[in-house]
């Protein structure tokens, strides 16, 4: 009888298809034999819901057949009369809901790409997970657990030999194929960075300095302007960026090139070298001190927001990014460049004078850009409102191209509540929070896990790391910012690079032919 029915449903299916443009969804079920070819497949365009699609589909399941897989197509969005075969079965996913006018991972509908999808499906969304003193106290402990790496950048010992600093960074070995131009960078380039570290204005007794980065910025490996790629035709990836650096974030500054035109510098997250034009450096350390902790302070909420146009060139248009935290001047009187600070917010922004010096300057914020007042409370809802703020936005190695890599994505989202995280997926598996390790794990085991865990949670398998934001249909799904992917519509299609933050489900493959739920390896829950 089974065999019988699918044989039916297989010519319907097969045969042109009339789409209405009244339709919702028309469900595909593909069933392949164990040598991972397709034995037959089905499709139901009025189904109820999916409980009954997916009840109906189990009297359809072929003779031979290992694997079911199903796939869901807006039939108003779908050409007329085509024919159901494979490749459109293939086709049909990979392309995903078009009707926001959006591309989409498989999987993906339009309706899933909004916050409310996700935190109606929450009890209690809006929650507060911890209070501001319990947030500080969590970064304390983040900075005394030395597997975080993180640097408590008040408690630096105030002098160095800068002789030895010099000549340890100056005995690196030349990375082995990058390209610059692309072309492969030849031993004389990086021969040139050698010098001009060893050749460094630097003394064996030397006293660190303290200062705040005027510009979003990054920290580099290596002291140099260019992007060094890993492939001659692509040179938006560059693996010896270490870190973006807000605008306003403190940091430590040992010593400059010999052209002066790189710093040594040290964050709350990571070192490296950094362009000296971007930092501006304190008189002192109790300059530092209070200009990093002011009584009244507003955070950056949107993914990124711009200065208005100015005649000052330090201010005009000036780029500011997620987390950045810059003081508030609620008693303002007088005009601001100009200008009556009316339905602005008045702040003090980091500037560099000519001698490199740190000094504030008073810069107008329209009350349209995305702003709070102090921190955002930390809530399941907030969590994901601001995690898909940059649903679509470009990745970026290390903050390369001003963009984010999947650890700073996290990092950036969770700056909007106080949180000081390590800077990559290793140690951020490190903090000391609710950590499960999940390497042993069965998959059943981590689904039955995954259906514990709030949204927020930090997945984490062997270089990337993703925030889970729920579950959708029997999927569990996760918002990051990803760089390489196999689309599971396409698995023999291979690798393919989507570069931005997106929306997918772990059964999302890797390289290695393995699902994303395969690879998990560590779930952190910050609280």
């Amino acid at each position: 009888m089974k065999r019988l029915i699918a044989a039916i449903a297989a010519a319907a299916i097969i045969a042109p298809l009339p789409v209405h443009a009244e339709a919702d969804l028309f469900y595909i079920c593909a069933y392949y034999g164990e040598d991972g070819n397709l034995v037959d497949a089905v499709g139901i365009s009025d189904a109820a819901d999916d409980n009954e699609m997916k009840s109906r589909l189990d009297a359809y399941a072929p003779i031979g057949s290992a694997e079911a897989r199903l796939f869901r197509w807006n039939t108003a969005l779908a050409p007329v009369e085509v024919p159901l075969e494979s490749n459109y079965i293939s086709g049909a996913d990979s392309i995903g809901d078009t009707k926001d006018g959006t591309i989409k991972a498989p999987n993906v509908i339009s309706e899933m790409c909004v916050p409310s999808f996700w935190t109606a499906k929450q009890n209690d969304a809006d929650k507060v997970i911890m209070t501001e003193s319990e947030i500080s106290a969590l970064n304390r402990k983040i900075l005394d657990t030395p597997a975080t790496n993180t640097n408590d950048l008040a408690n630096q010992p105030e002098t160095y030999n800068g002789r030895q600093m010099a000549d340890l960074n100056a005995g690196f070995e030349s990375p082995s194929g990058l390209y610059l131009n692309g072309e492969p960078v030849p031993e004389s380039y990086y021969q040139a960075i050698r010098d001009n570290i060893k050749n460094a204005p630097v003394t064996e007794n030397m006293r660190i300095k303290y200062g705040f980065a005027v510009n979003r910025t990054v920290m580099k490996a290596y002291p140099y302007s260019d992007y060094l790629s890993d492939d001659p035709s692509d040179p938006e990836w560059d693996n010896l960026v270490s870190s973006g650096i807000f605008v306003n974030e403190p940091l430590v500054i040992y010593f400059t090139t010999a052209d002066g035109k790189f710093s040594l510098v040290k964050s709350v997250c990571c070192s490296g070298w950094t362009p000296t034009e971007d930092i501006a450096v304190c008189a002192d350390k109790a300059e530092w001190e209070k200009a990093m902790d002011p009584e009244q302070f507003v955070v950056v909420t949107d993914q990124k927001i711009y200065l208005e146009p100015s005649a000052d060139s330090e201010l005009n248009e000036k780029m500011l990014t997620m987390g950045t935290k810059l003081e508030l001047v609620d008693d303002y009187s007088g005009k601001v460049a100009y200008r009556l600070p009316w339905n602005n917010y008045v702040v003090k922004m980091p500037a560099r004078s000519d001698d490199g010096s740190f000094y504030q300057k008073t810069a107008l914020i329209p009350a349209n850009r995305g702003l709070s007042v102090g921190y955002l409370p930390y809530s399941e809802s907030t969590v994901i409102s601001q995690a898909f703020k940059s649903l679509g936005n470009r990745y970026g190695w290390g903050g390369m191209m001003n963009s984010q890599d999947c650890s700073s994505f996290v990092r950036e989202v969770y700056r909007c509540f106080g949180l000081e995280l390590p800077r990559n997926t290793t140690w951020q598996a490190a903090t000391p929070v609710d950590v499960t390790d999940m390497s042993a794990m069965t998959n059943d085991q981590k689904k039955a896990l995954l259906d514990t865990i709030p949204p927020g949670t930090i997945l984490i398998f062997p270089g990337h790391e993703m925030l889970y934001i729920g579950k959708d249909n029997g999927l569990y799904y996760t918002i990051n910012d990803v760089s390489s992917l196999v689309s599971p519509a396409d698995p023999a299609g291979g690798v393919i690079r989507p570069r931005s933050v997106i929306l997918n489900d772990l059964s999302t493959l890797r390289a290695n032919g393995t699902t994303w739920l395969d690879n998990l390896t560590y779930a952190v829950v910050i609280k």
